[in-house]
């Protein structure tokens, strides 16, 4: 979600140097330009999804902002340094390692996170 609100306000507000079509609706019949894919938001489960054309998600090694940037199995190096607003998206965190949100956890859960520090614990979930 975050990811398509970043998309619009660089397409509505900011329109600057945004890929063409960045933004712009999609579906299984209007595609995105050859640089973009359809994203669909998570939950719409209506008969004729519609999704926003967006960035690809980020492999393992390239360079990112926040985890929503990189695929589902990884998380954003920037979170795991104090004032780095860019890092890598790296492999999720095992067990009982120090997180920021429930995204950078191989579990899905960070316990005790603030969402202001890197103050939680990576733990499976009750």
């Amino acid at each position: 979600m975050r990811r398509m609100v970043m998309s619009w306000l660089c397409v509505v507000v900011l329109n600057l140097g945004c890929a063409e079509g960045l933004g712009d609706w999609c579906d299984a019949q209007t595609a995105c330009p050859d640089d973009l894919v359809c994203s669909f938001p998570s939950g719409d489960d209506g008969p004729a999804p519609r999704g926003i054309c967006d960035y690809p998600l980020r492999a393992e090694g390239e360079e990112c902002t926040v985890a929503a940037e990189c695929e589902e199995a990884l998380t954003c190096s920037s979170h795991f340094t104090p004032g780095d607003r860019y890092g890598t998206c790296v492999k999720q965190r095992a067990d009982g390692e120090v997180c920021f949100e429930d995204r950078d956890c191989e579990s899905g859960t960070c316990a005790g996170a603030s969402g202001t520090a890197l103050d939680g614990v990576c733990a499976v979930a009750d």
